[in-house]
Order: structure tokens, then C-alpha cells, then sequence
């Protein structure tokens, strides 16, 4: 039987320029953006020989990453980088309330504020005597309607609608008084919850305005009323000893302190040799191996004691009582533990 010879497959050819234009715009550069067929896959497809002698890695690379972001984004990502380290280094900002605010940001510790306690209890007694003279007021009135018109005291109605009353205007001004009242009890409730700034944290913020005389004389002030300051910032359990961990660092004079326990930005804010910045986790982490070791020390010490010292010795007492009113102490001061954890977890 005749059969027709099969005609050979060539590859596609591309005729006309709209075509090859599309062929460019598919083998795009990367630098363009977008995704990118790399060129040996269209000639894997247009190519007789597709399939033979191809390794593997030709076809796993059939979409490629462009190599860079798009200039303008990346230019902005810069910017917008460089702007946040400005903002929160200190020397980079003017002298005056920029630069002091930028001080008191560098630290939760140093957001600090004054409670006003003089002037809101002097609100407060004010409000207090307005309502004192609206309740005799009306005190009076009652005690008038009681002998000339018992019948007012006994409907609302007919005391609104009797000629020369005025109960009801003197009832919505005690209203409107109380108002003024409960809110400045509410705001005076609402500081006293804040703790007091601690010495350590007040003393730091007064020495960085006295040496750097960023504010006018009158304006800085505030920081000499220290029974009035409230700290903003909650205090973390055992930040006293935090504290004290992080002077003794600063009286280390050693470099290896500096890049142990503080970041590559505390270290950049400023260039004043009278300020140190800590991380506050890293000095939390070293902190509590610290208290690790303390709560080994008190528990293993007194064993080893007890079992040197001689059975029916009264010295056991003694060492027994020591570490016990130790334990006491440590637990007090070194948590937030109240009274009556503290008696509880030394009794047991």
C-alpha cells in the first residue's frame, strides 16, 4: 500500500515583526521587573531535538526572579529606613523639647510627668464648696415648702408648674456640678494609680537637662518637683535591681559591657560619654541568671552546711534561721511577691 511521505517538522518561523516583537517583549530583561522566561525554553520548544541531551536545571529554570526592586521603591524603602534612625537618635535632632523628647523616647524609664496634686485637690475643694451651697440651698427651700406648701414636696408636677419655683433650675444646676465633680474625682483616682518615678530614673532625667541646658530656666523646672512625678511606664518586676545591674555596668570601664548589653542603635543615638543606653532584654536575661543562681545558692548552701556541721549542734539553728530570713529578704525585694506570698512561701 502507497502512503504519502510524512513531511518533515521544522520550527516555527517568525515572519512578520509583530511577532518578533512579542518574542522581545517575553525575553524581556530582568531588570524590568516581572517574570522572565529565560531564552533557552522558547528554543527548547522550537527546536527538532527538544527532549534530547537537556539537563534537568534547563527546566527548573523556567521563571526567574527579576535580580532587583524597582528603583523608585527601593529608593523609598531607603529613605523611609534612614528617617526612622533619625527620629530615633538623639543627637540628630535639635537642641530644645526635639532633642529632649528624643532623650526621654530612648527609654521607657524617663517618661516621667507631673500629677498636679495641689491644683487638683484646690479643684476639688471648689467643687466640693459649690455643692456644699447648691445642697443648703435646696435644704432651704425644702424646709419653706414644708410650711407654706407641704402639697410641692409631694408631686413634681405641681411644684414645675407653680408660679415662683425655681427647684427645678436649682436641681439641674446641682446636676451639672456633680458632673464637674465625680470627673475631677475620677482624674485625681486615675493618677494616684500611677507610681511615683523612682530616684534612679528621676536623677538620670534631671542630670541630662542640667548638662545640657536644652530648656529655658523657668521650663524646666518641672523636674525639681520629684514628690509630684509619676512614672508612665509600668515597672517591671524587680526593675530596682535592673537598675542597680545596670549601674554597675556603667562603672565597668570596659568596651565588652557596651557591646554585650547594649544594640547597635542605643550605641549610635548618641555620642554623650555621660549617657549609657541598655537593652532592656538583655539585662533582663542577665538579670535572671542572676536569680537563677541566687535560688541555687540558697537552696544548696545551707545543705552543705547542715550536713558539715556536727549532728545535735545548735549552730544548725543558726544556719537554718540565717537562710530562712535570707530567703525572706531575696524574695521581697526581688519580686513583686506581697506580704502575705512572702509568709507563705517561707513558711513552706
Amino acid at each position: 500500500m502507497d502512503s504519502t511521505p510524512e513531511t518533515p517538522r521544522t520550527p516555527p518561523r517568525l515572519d512578520t515583526d509583530l511577532e518578533k516583537q512579542e518574542i522581545d517583549d517575553v525575553f524581556a530583561s530582568p531588570s524590568q521587573g516581572g517574570t522572565t522566561v529565560v531564552a533557552d525554553e522558547f528554543q527548547a520548544q522550537t527546536s527538532p531535538k527538544l527532549g534530547i541531551k537537556r539537563s534537568i536545571t534547563d527546566y527548573l529554570r523556567k521563571v526567574s526572579l527579576p535580580d532587583k526592586f524597582p528603583e523608585p521603591w527601593r529608593r523609598r524603602t531607603i529613605e523611609s529606613c534612614d528617617e526612622a534612625e533619625r527620629i530615633q537618635r538623639i543627637d540628630s535632632h535639635p537642641e530644645g523639647y526635639p532633642q529632649l523628647a528624643a532623650f526621654i523616647n530612648s527609654d521607657d524609664n524617663f517618661a516621667m510627668c507631673r500629677r498636679f496634686g495641689f491644683l487638683h485637690q484646690r479643684v476639688l475643694l471648689y467643687r466640693q464648696d459649690e455643692l456644699r451651697d447648691l445642697e443648703d440651698q435646696l435644704v432651704r427651700l425644702d424646709d419653706e415648702d414644708k410650711e407654706e406648701m407641704p402639697k410641692a414636696l409631694k408631686s413634681r408636677k405641681l411644684d414645675d408648674i407653680r408660679e415662683g419655683s425655681y427647684r427645678r433650675g436649682l436641681i439641674q444646676q446641682i446636676d451639672e456640678k456633680l458632673k464637674e465633680y465625680v470627673d475631677v474625682v475620677e482624674r485625681i483616682k486615675s493618677l494616684s494609680s500611677y507610681k511615683s518615678a523612682t530616684t534612679r530614673d528621676h536623677t538620670s532625667v534631671s542630670n541630662w537637662l542640667t548638662n545640657n541646658a536644652t530648656l529655658s530656666g523657668e521650663e524646666s523646672e518641672y523636674i525639681h518637683h520629684k514628690s509630684d512625678l509619676i512614672a508612665l511606664a509600668d515597672l517591671e518586676e524587680g526593675s530596682w535591681f535592673d537598675g542597680f545591674v545596670e549601674d554597675c555596668l556603667s562603672k565597668i570601664p570596659c568596651r565588652a559591657t557596651r557591646l554585650l548589653f547594649t544594640s547597635p542603635e542605643q550605641r549610635n543615638s548618641t555620642q554623650d560619654a555621660y549617657v549609657h543606653l541598655y537593652s532592656k532584654a538583655r539585662i533582663n536575661v542577665l538579670v535572671r541568671l542572676v536569680v537563677c543562681l541566687l535560688a541555687v545558692l540558697l537552696l544548696m548552701v545551707p545543705v552543705v552546711l547542715l550536713l558539715l556541721v556536727p549532728a545535735l549542734n545548735p549552730i544548725k539553728i543558726v544556719v537554718i534561721v540565717l537562710f530562712t530570713l535570707f530567703f525572706s529578704f531575696v524574695l521581697s525585694i526581688c519580686t513583686r511577691a506581697k506580704r502575705h506570698d512572702v509568709f507563705g512561701a517561707t513558711a513552706a
